[in-house]
């Protein structure tokens, strides 16, 4: 059980502190017992297996083996929780959380997200008293089955230290402010920066640490609801696919690595009416910060690239459930 209570510490908390009662003097009577209100406290809940329908929070990555924290760490919110999430505070009762621990590749420069390991749950639910108004689980990898037989020792006090925050760990990872109204540019032939890109689903990530390399950074891979199905089953791609990949400053701390601001987008759309000399896709580059277009020929800087993975509907990334 030791493991979990570090495990837990890396997914996002809230909490809802109860009194204490205090002893008195008063001898109380057998009927005063029996008529005495009683806390119940909530059932378990089974596994969500929609998470990945979820919004993604952020990452983290954590390479020692030997710590109960290793993995390559995916935290995942569902709508009920999502604005308190990003605010910090204010998780209403059906407020879930999941994080997923999954196998760290190391290959030279590159980390690679793996094979899914485990994953530690909770799920706001206000009658539970004794751990602040959080029910907490983990599961198995690949039965999804319960492996903690006590929340209270096994996650709930870890997370005390995070009272401050109303016992969230986590916090929303790069987040695009972009005023109501505000129309971003769009170069010829191209199209402009989709601000909400953030709420797409999260196909995969991957880290690249050489600084001379071009794809450099955290890279976080987000598909909209169009493309979703063919990046999950690898098909083609329908016109209205859109796929973005964020480019964050990798954040190390010894064997740690944490997803920093925002470098850069590189986003590609799929129009075969518009794009028939780049296999149907639009490709494009845009500043982190203006979120303005930096891709001056997209041909050689981005769709010549592509062309090794022609198999693949010229897309590099891959779906990891």
């Amino acid at each position: 059980m030791k493991n979990f209570i570090y495990l837990c510490s890396c997914l996002a908390m809230i909490g809802f502190m109860t009194g204490c009662a205090q002893k008195t003097g008063l001898v109380t009577s057998e009927k005063t017992i029996k008529e005495a209100p009683s806390v119940t406290e909530p059932a378990r809940f089974g596994f969500p297996h929609d998470y990945k329908n979820w919004t993604h929070g952020t990452s983290k990555i954590i390479l020692d083996k030997e710590s109960p924290l290793y993995g390559f760490q995916q935290v995942f919110v569902n709508n009920v929780a999502l604005d308190a999430y990003k605010r910090g505070s204010g998780y209403p009762d059906g407020s879930m959380l999941v994080l997923g621990f999954y196998e760290a590749i190391e290959e030279g420069d590159e980390i690679k997200q793996g094979n899914i390991l485990w994953y530690a749950v909770m799920k706001k639910d206000s009658r539970a008293g004794k751990t602040s108004g959080w029910i907490f689980d983990g599961f198995d990898g690949k039965t999804y089955q319960s492996t903690i037989d006590d929340p209270v020792n096994g996650c709930y006090n870890c997370h005390i230290a995070k009272k401050d925050r109303e016992y969230v760990f986590t916090t929303f990872a790069g987040d695009i402010s972009v005023p109501k109204g505000t129309q971003l540019p769009a170069k010829p032939g191209s199209f402009p920066f989709t601000a909400d890109v953030r709420s797409w689903r999260h196909s995969n990530s991957k880290v690249i640490l050489d600084k001379k390399s071009p794809l450099y950074g955290f890279q976080q891979i987000y598909v909209n609801d169009t493309g979703f199905k063919a990046n999950k089953s690898g098909e083609t791609y329908p016109d209205g696919s859109h796929i973005t990949v964020g480019f964050y400053e990798p954040v190390l701390d010894g064997k740690t690595i944490s997803q920093g601001d925002v470098i850069w987008y590189a986003s590609m759309k799929k129009d075969s009416k518009a794009a028939p000399g780049t296999g149907g896709w639009i490709m494009d580059g845009f500043d982190g910060k203006k979120l303005n277009s930096v891709v001056d020929e997209p041909v050689s800087g981005c769709f010549n690239c592509h062309l090794t993975q022609k198999s693949h509907d010229y897309v590099f990334s891959t779906y990891i459930p």
